[in-house]
């Protein structure tokens, strides 16, 4: 069985802290076989770091995208998408692009896409994040139950934006076998979900004090 954080955030994210050296070395600690690095609307700290990652450590290249209705993460990807243009053409050009699109924290307030869109996209993705380390319990029992009325599958991660709680959240794949395409592979197949842990209750007021000031920062428009 594989445990893989499959959205976290480095430094090249413009709220987080920590090289993507950083969140692999605290992974590691943890336990946990690989992560998707999912920095906003950027692939930088993918390219930075996968010409020294090792064998026994899975590195998915992504993204997780600003959509005009929320956020979107993109696994494979191999180049960036364009931000700011509606959910399903975010969707759409993920797949084009060879890519996985997963739909995170679905109720968060200022960047969840919410339900009704998700029904406009439901027959185009396989995985909704029913695990996010930074959400309350109630949300993430809300999402899962989504999922299984909308036959999805689940992925989970930290969403961590500091190496220090990397790995609070995962994606369990029940397989051995460390390679990109064979973990997409059972995301396609919808036989993955996400588990963990919560973050400290003192860490996540921290992120909304900062998301709602970057949001103000930012003339009240999304990250």
């Amino acid at each position: 069985m594989l445990k893989l954080d499959l959205h976290i955030h480095s430094c090249f994210s413009n709220d987080a802290i920590g090289s993507p050296a950083d969140i692999i070395k605290s992974l590691q600690q943890r336990g946990l076989q690989g992560m998707a690095l999912t920095d906003h609307n950027t692939l930088k700290g993918y390219l930075q770091v996968r010409k020294t990652v090792t064998k026994d450590f899975l590195v998915i290249p992504g993204m997780e995208i600003s959509t005009k209705d929320g956020h979107l993460l993109a696994f494979n990807i191999s180049e960036e998408i364009q931000p700011g243009i509606s959910i399903e053409e975010s969707v759409d050009r993920v797949i084009d692009g060879g890519g996985i699109p997963v739909v995170p924290h679905l109720f968060r307030m200022l960047s969840g896409i919410k339900k009704e869109k998700l029904k406009g996209i439901q027959t185009k993705v396989v995985a909704i994040e029913v695990f996010n380390g930074c959400s309350v319990p109630a949300s993430n029992l809300k999402t899962a139950k989504v999922a299984h009325e909308f036959h999805l599958g689940g992925t989970g991660g930290s969403d961590s934006h500091n190496p220090i709680y990397a790995g609070y959240a995962y994606t369990v794949v029940d397989s051995t076998d460390l390679r990109i395409d064979s973990v997409l592979s059972e995301i396609q197949k919808k036989k993955t979900w996400g588990e963990g842990l919560t973050m400290p209750l003192s860490y996540r007021q921290d992120r909304m004090v900062l998301s709602v000031r970057q949001y103000v920062q930012r003339g009240f428009k999304r990250i």
